[in-house]
């Protein structure tokens, strides 16, 4: 098998086998989504898969892409913006207690 699309609401997934230049030599599954750029590597390819497999593996995928996307941004900040560390202040003074107070 080299090649499955199928439908999901409304969108078609396009999964092709294929090499990535990163990893010669290991087949992985592209995902291509209708109304989208980006094409993904999803996982390797097995010798067991069927388009039966595949589509619950892909759409499990997918969900998690979009779960991803809606997750708020952490930021950081650069290292170049880091403030200093705070400089250790000398140990202060014992404070006076007033002459009318027992000590």
């Amino acid at each position: 098998m080299k090649a499955v699309q199928f439908e999901d609401v409304g969108r078609t997934f396009t999964c092709e086998a294929g090499s990535s230049p990163a990893t010669p030599g290991t087949m992985w599954w592209w995902v291509s989504v209708s109304g989208e750029s980006q094409r993904y590597a999803a996982f390797r390819v097995e010798e067991n898969d069927t388009p039966a497999t595949l589509r619950p593996r892909v759409l499990a995928y997918y969900a998690q892409i979009l779960a991803d996307r809606e997750r708020p941004r952490i930021t950081r900040p650069a290292w170049t913006q880091r403030k200093p560390a705070a400089a250790a202040s000398a140990p202060s003074a014992p404070t006076e207690t007033p002459a009318d107070e027992p000590k």
